[in-house]
């Protein structure tokens, strides 16, 4: 590393964050699509409202750390050292990206908010750590 190079790979990790978000969105939608014209074709406007809501609650924050993971593996497989700070700055940076959401949420729902903040953060420690691994470096 020469004198003033960052060890953070900020394009990477902000890049990162933001596709993470594109892939909960992205997951989601499936989803929700998969079950509307695949899975319960005919059904009342009701029962796919309560579907969506119910789906986006648990499944939401399962995907967002999938995706948080999949995302901090692309930005640290390709670095020397400093994986972990890097992982946990994509997760870091997804929260930031949705962090407004837990202040507009119904009170009964900012837990699962918080808890998919967590995941993002465990997602992103986690692809640093298998990028680490699977590379042998850092």
């Amino acid at each position: 590393m020469q004198e003033g190079e960052s060890i953070i790979r900020w394009g990477r990790v902000i890049v990162a964050a933001v596709l993470s978000e594109v892939g909960v969105i992205v997951a989601l939608s499936g989803v929700l699509i998969a079950y509307r014209f695949v899975l319960a074709r005919g059904r009342p406007a009701a029962a796919y409202e309560a579907f969506n809501a119910t789906a986006s609650y648990y499944f939401a924050p399962f995907a967002a750390g999938v995706a948080v993971f999949l995302a901090a593996f692309w930005a640290c497989r390709r670095l020397n050292s400093a994986f972990i700070p890097n992982g946990l700055l994509v997760g870091a940076f997804a929260v930031i990206l949705t962090a407004g959401f837990l202040f507009t949420a119904k009170p009964e729902d900012r837990l699962m908010y918080v808890v998919s903040f967590g995941l993002r953060i465990l997602g992103g420690l986690g692809g640093a750590v298998v990028a680490r691994a699977i590379t042998g470096r850092g």
